[in-house]
Formats: structure tokens, sequence, C-alpha cells
């Protein structure tokens, strides 16, 4: 028979203090309580060596809170979401929390299954980049006062949080090197979730072209997954406008997918055909010749998320900020590619 494990009130016995000091110093409230480090010490010593595990469930019906922040993206093995995951978790751990991510594939079916779970777990906050067709499920948590962050995406929740970069900024500056550099037909290949209009990597490209009067080449997408299932319509585009000497494309796995294609076809960069990806990869630093890059700052992002998430955790109901953007700049990476 194997020996019953130690209760909170086992530990308080034991060292001969009350249980309520005892959940204090194991709920991390010893300095909030002034209760002394040696205490403190003691507690946590005595609580090692007995091997006391404090149950969750109950000490989130007593706390309110789980410790736990939900995060959801587009796809966790994209290197942009896998490096913004990444910090994201570590940050959260230095303030005590522990994270859930998932991904949306831009499934929206998907994505309110995980809005559900994150209900369920009664996570103590949620990290999103959205999905299109959320909006009123989103608007839903933060109508019921859920401590919510956005993130690359804002959609129809204007009142929300969020953190984003400046993509029509980003792609400006990108296509301005390529006119500076003498490129004339310029192609963008870029993601468009809704109305390829509303999409601000593509406004960025048009208003630029425009404002050098050159041929507008833009060629929306919808999202399919990985970048194997874009070489097909690449290479459509390519041989269909063979006057293309320049290509933009709008996300790091179509900028993999155009890179395939354009070797594969015989074409030279940057002879025959310059080439600028919005954000940047191991691929485009190791590949000869490297790959120019819109590059999104995603240390500032991550870090702007979680300060962002923490100041709403920390601030009381009633005052906890609500409907600010955080814009963060892009910046040019010029490689030989271009």
């Amino acid at each position: 028979m194997t020996d019953p494990k130690p209760s909170m009130g086992d530990l308080a016995k034991r060292l001969n203090v009350s249980k309520t000091t005892v959940s204090f110093i194991l709920n991390g409230k010893a300095k909030e309580k002034r209760i002394s480090e040696s205490l403190v010490e003691r507690v946590l010593a005595e609580a090692a060596s007995l091997g006391y595990r404090p149950n969750q469930f109950a000490q989130s019906l007593r706390t309110g809170r789980t410790n736990i922040i939900g995060l959801m993206v587009e796809d966790i093995s994209n290197p942009f979401f896998a490096s913004i995951a990444k910090l994201i978790e570590e940050k959260v751990y230095q303030n005590g929390y522990k994270i859930v991510y998932c991904s949306t594939e831009n499934d929206v079916a998907r994505g309110k299954e995980f809005l559900t779970m994150f209900s369920t777990l009664s996570v103590d906050g949620c990290i999103i980049a959205p999905t299109q067709g959320m909006e009123q499920e989103i608007q839903s948590m933060l109508d019921s006062g859920k401590n919510l962050v956005l993130f690359d995406r804002i959609f129809g929740n204007e009142g929300a949080e969020a953190i984003m970069v400046n993509n029509q900024g980003g792609m400006y500056q990108a296509v301005e090197h390529l006119v500076a550099r003498g490129r004339k037909n310029i192609g963008l290949v870029a993601l468009a979730l809704d109305d390829p209009e509303k999409e601000d990597r593509i406004i960025g490209f048009k208003q630029v072209i425009a404002d050098h009067g050159l041929p507008s080449y833009v060629f929306p997408m919808p999202f399919k997954g990985g970048y194997e299932f874009y070489l097909q319509d690449i290479r459509d585009i390519l041989e269909k406008n063979p006057e293309l000497d320049a290509m933009v494309f709008g996300t790091n796995y179509l900028g993999i997918a155009g890179l395939e294609v354009i070797n594969d076809m015989g074409l030279k960069i940057p002879d025959d055909m310059a080439m600028i990806s919005f954000d940047d990869h191991d691929l485009f630093r190791i590949h000869r010749p490297g790959i120019t890059v819109i590059a999104q700052p995603i240390e500032a992002i991550a870090q702007k998320v979680i300060d962002t998430l923490m100041l709403k955790l920390q601030s009381p109901v009633g005052t906890r900020p609500a409907g600010e953007v955080i814009t963060l700049a892009t910046s040019l990476i010029v490689r030989a590619s271009s």
C-alpha cells in the first residue's frame, strides 16, 4: 500500500505554522503578506522533502487563476510563429505562467474549437493570431472580460489590444529598393485570407507601384498550408508573365516556393529575376545568392505581447487597458538577390 500524498495541512503541522501561512507561501504571496524569507525557505524545503505537489485544480478554485496562458497561431511549424511561440513561452514562464499552444491552419472551425478549449481550461489569458471568421467569438471573450491580446492580425476586432507590424510600410520600402535598382515589372504573390483590397501587404505594394507609374502585377493566394502547395501556382504565374524582372513574396513559405520554382525554371537570381520575401528564414540567409527580406522584429513582437498581457493580468477589473494597437517597424535586410 502506497503512502498517502502529503497535504498542505501535513506541512503546516510539521512546521508548526498555520495552514494559511503555508498556503500564502506555496501560492507565491509570501512577499505580499510580508512573510520572512527564512520561513519561506523552511516551508519550501519541507515541501520538497515530502514530495508535496499542490492540486492545481483545487488551487485554481481558491485563487481564481490557473497560471496558464493560451497561445493560438496559424502554424506552429512556420519559423515566424515558432520563433514567436518560443520567446513567448520563455517570457510567460519567467512571469510564473505555463503555456498551451495550438495551430489553426487558418481553419475557422478549428480555431473556434481551440477558443472553447481555452475557456474549458479557464486560462488566465489568451494570445491569438486570429483566423478570419472568429471575430464574433473573440468579441464575446472580450465582452466577458477575458484577458486577450491579438497579434499579426486584427480583422474585425478593433476593440482588442493588438501588436502589429507596419506591413504597408515594409512592403513600400522593399519595392522602392527594387525600383531604385532599375526593376520595372515587379510581381507580388501574397496571401489574401479575405478581400485582397484589405490586405496591408497588397495595399502597400499597390501604392508604391502606383507612385512610380509602373504596371501592377498582383497575384493573391488563398491559404493552402505548406509551401509545396503553391509551386504550380507560382510556375504558372512566371510562365504566363515572362516580362517580370522581380518578384516579391508576401510570406516566407511563399518565398520558399518561389525560390524553388525560379531555380527549377533555370532563371538566375538576380540577373534574370530579382527576389524579396516578407519574413526572414534560415534558407534565405544561407542560399547563394542570399535572399533579401522584409524582416519582422520577432523579439520585440514577443516582448510587447507579453508586456501587454501581463499589464492586463495585473490590473484590477475595470481598469484594464483596451483597444490599443501597437505597430512595430519592419526592417529591410538587403542581400544579393535584389
